[in-house]
């Protein structure tokens, strides 16, 4: 609590409020959101060591153009080393494309957000099929994604897309919000999602829908509501969830906070937010290798997690809270617990900041496959861990750049037959560069 409080402290001394974001993917994002405060064009370049398979060079280099809301870029890193560069990174036309940035940011007369880019957390409707959706899993594989969202009156809608040259996971929203008085509730909003997995799959692609209801019961409709909510969410030929809760939302120029505790109740082959954080490594078949015994001489490879079509029924308890002050602070929080003969609960945190676009500070983890609260505190890591840790602060005439990440690589096909499987993998990079603005 107390990493959390300098955090929002250390964002009161933010540029001027920004418009409000679209609540969708990265809109809100306070690592991106603002970049344009500053105009023109800025390039970050930065160099040093690199530990992934073991010790190599790392060479990052930012480009951003500013034009108002408009933000156009490319974002690439590479790390050589004996016998050339690491797993390929640069050989095809998809390691360029996924260098692309482009991002559009809503204005208070036009509420239209767009961005190209890898998808970041990617949340539908309740969060019932799609919670936190992010590419980022296994980071060499990590596509260029699109998403945009819009604001017309009382109809919000929107869309992604993790692939922007294969299809992979696609996805809509859309709500529509009445003002008229119904008994108790001061405002009544009708809500439809929808997800598919167009990717190539030996299994049954994986297809969703949800249809949510939530009624205000306290509020102005701008700047607070406190609200009910009902879902029903289902997999095409698999499982479904009935749900339920209540949102609290408070929104000023310098404060945006959201809060939702809700329960679902799952039939089998069903588990709230599974296209979530994992679900590029541990989705449909691709699964993660459990990483003891991988190294031996004679390696075996059991599967890590649950999949979807071997889940049974269970009732999960879900809170999520999320407070940003300025634009430029963010406090996030996820707590999933399972009930049921799974180990399915999941949980995340994340903490983010920057102050005035020099100094950054971005802290995610992410933990699913456990079982409980105790699970959770007192139970190894296990393999479904992603952590992200980024820290960028000027020291005198240079910037350092901090970089870790604990996420997955996937194996060769000799090693994994022919479905997917990735192997958990550690990467530090400790760089110091310059950072220039024109």
């Amino acid at each position: 609590m107390r990493v959390a409080l300098v955090f929002l402290l250390c964002a009161a001394a933010a540029a001027p409020p920004l418009a409000q974001p679209l609540p969708f993917g990265a809109g809100e994002s306070v690592m991106e959101r603002g970049a344009s405060d500053a105009g023109g064009l800025h390039l970050d370049a930065f160099a040093g060591p690199a530990y992934l398979d073991g010790w190599r060079t790392a060479l990052h280099a930012r480009l951003r153009s500013h034009a108002g809301p408009l933000t156009i870029g490319a974002d690439a890193t590479l790390h050589p080393g004996a016998g050339g560069l690491y797993r390929d990174e640069a050989d095809d036309l998809d390691d360029l494309l996924r260098t692309v940035r482009v991002r559009l940011d809503p204005t208070p007369a036009r509420r239209v957000y767009a961005r190209i880019g890898p998808t970041e957390r990617v949340t539908l409707g309740t969060g019932a099929l799609v919670r936190d959706l992010s590419s980022g899993a296994a980071p060499d594989e990590q596509p260029l994604g699109a998403e945009a969202a819009a604001e017309i009156g009382p109809a919000f809608v929107a869309a992604f897309a993790t692939d922007v040259t294969r299809g992979g996971i696609v996805g809509a929203d859309a709500r529509l919000t009445t003002a008229a008085v119904l008994g108790p509730l001061r405002r009544l909003g009708l809500g439809v999602a929808a997800v598919h997995d167009t990717g190539p799959t030996t299994l049954r692609r994986l297809s969703g829908a949800e249809v949510s209801l939530r009624g205000e019961l306290v509020g102005d409709g701008e700047t607070f509501a406190l609200a009910p909510f009902a879902a029903v969410a289902g997999y095409a030929g698999r499982g479904a969830t009935l749900g339920g809760g209540i949102e609290a939302d408070a929104v000023t120029d310098a404060i945006g906070a959201r809060a939702r505790a809700a329960v679902f109740a799952s039939t089998a082959r069903f588990a709230p937010g599974h296209v979530g954080p994992f679900y590029g490594v541990a989705g449909g078949d691709r699964r993660i290798v459990v990483a003891d015994g991988f190294y031996d001489a004679d390696p075996a490879l059991p599967l890590a997690g649950t999949p979807l079509d071997s889940l049974r029924a269970g009732v999960d308890v879900v809170l999520d809270v999320r407070a940003v002050v300025f634009g430029r602070a963010e406090v996030s929080h996820h707590l999933r617990r399972h009930v049921g003969p799974d180990r399915a609960s999941a949980w995340g945190v994340r903490l983010a900041a920057r102050i005035a676009g020099d100094v950054r500070a971005e802290l995610a983890v992410e933990r699913q496959g456990f079982r409980g609260i105790t699970g959770l505190l007192f139970g190894g890591l296990g393999e479904e861990n992603r952590l992200v840790l980024d820290i960028g602060v000027p020291v005198g005439p240079v910037h350092v750049l901090v970089r870790s990440r604990y996420g997955y690589r996937r194996l060769p096909a000799g090693a994994a037959g022919d479905a997917p499987r990735y192997l958990i993998e550690r990467r530090f990079e400790p760089m110091v560069g310059a950072r220039l603005r024109w």
